[in-house]
């Protein structure tokens, strides 16, 4: 991911674990990973700012 302002790679800031569809047993369980992104450039407003997330899809 990039960052929409300079343009500069942002790094992952922190990651967690999202179920969906676990309440009910008539709905498929599906697992995420959801990354965190922050721009990495010094000189970019958005500096150490999460400028968006992503989710993949583990299970």
């Amino acid at each position: 991911m990039k960052c929409e302002l300079c343009g500069v790679d942002a790094f992952i800031s922190k990651s967690e674990m999202v179920v969906e569809g676990d309440e009910s047993p008539d709905t498929q369980t599906k697992i995420f990973q959801r990354l965190h992104f922050q721009c990495r450039n010094k000189e970019c407003t958005n500096f150490e700012k999460e400028i968006g997330t992503k989710d993949i899809q583990v299970y």
